[in-house]
């Protein structure tokens, strides 16, 4: 008998490349919604539920969810090891559920768990320990779930591009990394050479020390006018870098989500009546 979780994963995967608004690594958004969009997770299961809960897909098929950054979360303090495994599970069977409203896009902690670097938090090395939480709980079928995993990770897009010129992504590149391949990249599929220390899918998850200066020649550039990030911790929940861009996240007590709908202009100065705390939910 085949293991439920690698069929999962697969379904989820196949869903997330076969999406009809896909184009290249961009998700391009052009039907009116609503979108209630995560920052990283990384394991914060009370975040998860409460999310999952206030977006009530089944109510509205013009709703959108997206994640980013599930996987890599603290020790378990019963288990003792990395269980955001299961939230992953939950997102998965949560888009095979509501295909065409549960998005992703792609962090540096998934890039990470699939090229086989390391990234150390909570005082260890957090691909290593979510390998190990899946072989305790798959046993003689991690092998096979990692491998869905994997395949899951690889079919998530770089950006989500909203109608009202919101693009979603985990990071962008950083102002002295960016270079016409970080374009390119957008529009095709990720080879694994992109995914290695200074290629462009490495660099669009992995970027930091954005300027006000910056966001707004990269605005001009793609044709955005505001980038909705994660992936820069900050105990505040968010920041707000230049009228062209902020970061906000969702794996602590202080996180927030943003909720907003596709014809609502989005900028620094107004993103603050679109951001909902944690514990609102």
């Amino acid at each position: 008998m085949g293991c439920a979780a690698v069929d999962i994963f697969r379904q989820a995967a196949e869903l997330n490349l076969s999406d009809e608004r896909r184009e290249g690594n961009v998700l391009v958004i052009s039907e009116p919604g609503q979108i209630i969009c995560s920052g990283d997770l990384h394991g914060y299961r009370a975040a998860l539920s409460k999310i999952i809960s206030h977006a009530k897909l089944a109510s509205d098929d013009q709703r959108l969810l997206i994640f980013q950054e599930i996987l890599h979360g603290p020790p378990d303090d019963q288990a003792g090891h990395d269980r955001s495994i299961e939230l992953l599970m939950r997102a998965a069977r949560l888009k095979i559920e509501h295909p065409g409203q549960v998005l992703f896009v792609m962090g540096n902690h998934d890039l990470a768990q699939v090229s086989g670097s390391e990234i150390s938090k909570y005082g260890h090395g957090v691909c290593k320990a979510f390998s190990r939480g899946v072989e305790f709980a798959f046993t003689d079928d991690s092998r096979d779930v990692m491998d869905a995993l994997h395949e899951f990770f690889m079919s998530l897009p770089l950006a989500i591009r909203c109608p009202n010129g919101v693009l979603i992504s985990h990071s962008t590149p950083s102002p002295l990394k960016f270079d016409d391949d970080c374009i390119e990249v957008l529009s095709r599929p990720i080879t694994p050479g992109d995914m290695q220390r200074n290629g462009p899918a490495y660099n669009w998850v992995w970027g930091r020390r954005q300027t006000e200066e910056y966001l707004e020649s990269l605005a001009e550039k793609l044709n955005v006018n505001f980038f909705l990030m994660a992936h820069q911790h900050n105990e505040a929940g968010y920041e707000i870098i230049s009228r062209h861009g902020a970061v906000v996240l969702s794996d602590h007590a202080n996180g927030y989500i943003v909720e907003f709908h596709t014809d609502q202009k989005i900028s620094g100065d107004s993103l603050r009546q679109y951001l909902k705390p944690l514990s609102s939910l």
